[in-house]
């Protein structure tokens, strides 16, 4: 009984990826940024760069992987909200449909920081 308890509790509090579901929308053949992946300190330096995988491709267009800048998205209760104003190091993800593609087009995406978390997201991207 101690051991199926003990095995209860590691299942239950086992720290998974965090899979969430998003959904954009993008013109046929115009790029559209799907996530911007930042590990940004207290004072806006880089702490690292993130390791960006693609688990799933889009059937009716490609997806970019980029290191480059953009504006973090801190909510005002973060100490690091401050660094919203500049630009700070990170991981770009990008789709573009295939020229003439109209519809719904998918794509899933995993990251994980050089701390060690997993992060996990699927995309639904309406194509017009």
């Amino acid at each position: 009984m101690r051991l199926w308890l003990t095995v209860l509790v590691a299942l239950l509090f086992a720290s998974p990826a965090i899979a969430q579901q998003s959904f954009k929308v993008a013109v046929s053949g115009k790029p559209v940024i799907l996530n911007f992946v930042y590990n940004t300190a207290p004072d806006c330096t880089n702490h690292g760069y993130a390791e960006v995988r693609i688990i799933s491709q889009p059937q009716n267009g490609r997806v970019s992987v980029t290191r480059t800048t953009g504006f973090p998205t801190f909510p005002a209760s973060n100490i690091r909200h401050v660094c919203n104003s500049r630009r700070v190091p990170g991981v770009e993800v990008r789709y573009t449909s295939r020229a003439g593609f109209l519809g719904t087009d998918y794509v899933s995406v995993e990251s994980i920081s050089p701390q060690g978390a997993s992060f996990s997201r699927s995309y639904a991207i309406t194509v017009k």
